[in-house]
């Protein structure tokens, strides 16, 4: 009970003195792509981070690559959108009925809370792998990190489209194998307004935190009696052995283009309090399909999505900000 007070207590801190934007995901991914790996390669200085060289040249040949492809003409893009908009619409129709026996096996006692939240988050994984092998609107690209014996994590990533939910659904298991642990999300709660998304995600145990829609690109604006659940919802996940994925960016990205949102250093204080290591995630290619800016939205010019995980990192970070720094040159 003491060390469940100390972890919230230094979480509490953390959010005070950081003014706490946002406990979700987003990284610049032309940045991913192009300068370093710190899973290989861990300098004295964080602020003059380098990329391996050979590593430098493979990032930057799939950069030059991507570059050089040739854009989606206006038939390709409106037959690319309208699939978008059938693999969504056939998602809000088969997730609720495979969620149905996890739903009957745990009112009726034959799943725990633990293992109904593990299935339902596999349920919707396969969902949508299925899905997307149906209705190929979108092309990913995985680079996998694998282990056969994983270690309790905390999972970081950039986001920059409502698409990141679903590949990150479709590909876990390609992306950390079929040794990963369960995991569980800290999301934005105005999400649970999409039914199918509240089914899922309340099922899956995922967490949420309120805040006000303001728009993206704008400073977060928390319900901070909801903060105080979200660091007990967060540590019980924890001690019951899940994964946490957050997003330090707090909010989509409207402009990938430019670089990150401001960066929170949330992930570094629960990744220190938990005594977990930071694994992190880049994703490219989504706001290409269905852009955080309103104004563009569904007008997708590529079909080309990259997800990679990193190596988990080897060297202590020392603060928050050593956190926002790694993470901004990752």
């Amino acid at each position: 009970m003491n060390k469940r007070r100390q972890v919230i207590q230094s979480l509490c801190v953390a959010f005070a003195a950081q003014h706490v934007h946002s406990f979700q995901l987003q990284s610049h991914p032309h940045r991913l792509l192009t300068q370093c790996n710190v899973g290989y390669q861990y300098p004295q200085n964080w602020s003059d981070i380098k990329p391996n060289n050979n590593e430098q040249t493979k990032e930057q040949s799939i950069v030059s690559s991507l570059s050089k492809k040739r854009p989606l003409s206006p038939l390709e893009s409106s037959w690319t959108k309208y699939g978008m908009i059938a693999y969504i619409a056939h998602m809000c129709a088969f997730l609720p009925l495979s969620l149905l026996p996890t739903y009957a096996q745990s009112k009726m006692g034959m799943l725990n809370k633990t293992e109904s939240e593990h299935q339902a988050l596999q349920v919707g994984q396969k969902c949508a792998q299925m899905l997307l092998r149906c209705i190929p609107f979108m092309n990913i690209d995985v680079t996998p990190f694998i282990t056969d014996n994983p270690s309790p994590t905390i999972w970081v990533s950039n986001h920059v489209s409502m698409l990141d939910t679903f590949v990150f659904l479709a590909s876990d298991e390609e992306l950390r194998g079929k040794t990963r642990r369960p995991i569980k999300t800290i999301y934005w709660k105005g999400l649970d307004v999409n039914p199918i998304v509240r089914i899922l995600f309340k099922m899956a145990g995922f967490i949420s935190i309120d805040m006000q829609d303001n728009g993206n690109g704008n400073p977060n604006v928390y319900n901070r009696a909801s903060f105080k659940q979200m660091l007990k919802d967060t540590q019980r996940a924890i001690d019951e052995g899940f994964d946490i994925l957050i997003l330090p960016e707090g909010q989509l990205n409207p402009t990938p283009e430019q670089g990150l949102q401001p960066i929170l250093p949330g992930a570094y204080f629960i990744a220190r309090a938990s005594k977990r290591p930071i694994q992190m995630v880049g994703l490219y290619g989504m706001h290409n399909l269905w852009h955080a800016d309103e104004s563009i939205g569904m007008s997708p010019v590529s079909k080309d999505v990259k997800i990679r995980a990193f190596p988990p990192m080897k060297r202590e970070l020392k603060s928050g900000d050593e956190f926002k720094e790694v993470f901004t040159a990752v």
